[in-house]
């Protein structure tokens, strides 16, 4: 192999929301073994900055469920898969109507700020969480702008599409846009993390991207900057924003504590996130080299 791909939050990171030495340690001996370890996360940059530089010091890792491609060392965004304006303002619109506040993360190297909060919502407790011990900087509108070249602005950039709701409140946004263009945008809602390392049972995140997104093919854009054979790509992951890259590179894993549906798509089950799964994966890995 020659890169490895993780994903954080429930298989690097632990139930307290930590990397184990024994992961960091692991981690160091692949990439003296020559592998290129790759986090790939749902996370925006900012929200993933200081794990990414203090594990990996440098290298690039895959943001935004895949919509984004970081520089870890200067935190440049290399590559990009934003939504177009029609249909973040279709999405967005759709969320007001559904009595959501809209989440519109933004690639900041452009826009200059994270997150555009659209919405007379208040913000839910999980992402007021999210947001106090993360860098990112937030902008709130009550309504889009009617000005055209005004809400272009407004519109501009954005990566994600999301929002955070009980989980019964979701499925009726998400129906009503699976009817409406099925074809151009990337859906789904899971569990959102209501502390560290915790995911809540009935609190759920809403993800909206362009069609075209997803970890795997973020992978494989890196794989061709790099200049490295797809075939030569190890994956781990436990969620439903991992079905892509666990489907589809050689060689997967999914940790014993991933989502069932998920599962299935790997190729084998390393330990769980709370057993240094990375670190098996890695003995795994240089054992067969």
């Amino acid at each position: 192999m020659r890169m490895l791909v993780s994903d954080l939050d429930g298989t690097l990171l632990d139930s307290e929301g930590r990397a184990s030495e024994r992961n960091r340690h692991a981690i160091a001996r692949a990439r003296d073994a020559g592998i290129e370890v790759v986090f790939a996360t749902g996370r925006s940059w900012l929200e993933c900055r200081s794990i990414a530089q203090t594990i990996l010091g440098e290298g690039r890792i895959i943001t935004a469920g895949g919509a984004a491609l970081h520089d870890i060392a200067s935190g440049r965004c290399e590559d990009r898969i934003t939504i177009s304006h029609d249909l973040v303002h279709h999405c967005t619109e759709s969320l007001l109507m559904h009595g959501h506040l809209a989440h519109l993360l933004k690639d900041a190297s452009l826009s200059g700020y994270d997150y555009l909060l659209v919405g007379d919502r208040e913000l839910d407790a999980a992402s007021r969480w999210w947001f106090d011990i993360h860098p990112v900087s937030t902008r709130s509108l009550a309504v889009l702008a009617a000005d055209a070249d005004e809400r272009h602005t407004q519109l501009a950039h954005v990566l994600r599409v999301g929002t955070v709701a009980h989980k019964s409140e979701l499925g009726e946004v998400t129906a009503a846009l699976l009817r409406e263009v099925p074809e151009r945008l990337s859906i789904k809602h899971w569990p959102a993390l209501v502390s560290a390392g915790k995911a809540g049972a009935d609190t759920h995140l809403l993800e909206i991207f362009d069609a075209a997104v997803d970890k795997w093919t973020m992978v494989q854009r890196l794989c061709t900057m790099l200049g490295i054979d797809e075939g030569m790509v190890a994956t781990v992951g436990d969620g439903l924003n991992d079905i892509g890259m666990l489907r589809n590179s050689r060689l997967s894993f999914a940790v014993a504590n991933a989502m069932p549906d998920v599962a299935v798509y790997a190729n084998e089950t390393a330990p769980s996130n709370d057993a240094d799964a990375i670190a098996w994966v890695v003995d795994r890995l240089l054992r067969e080299a």
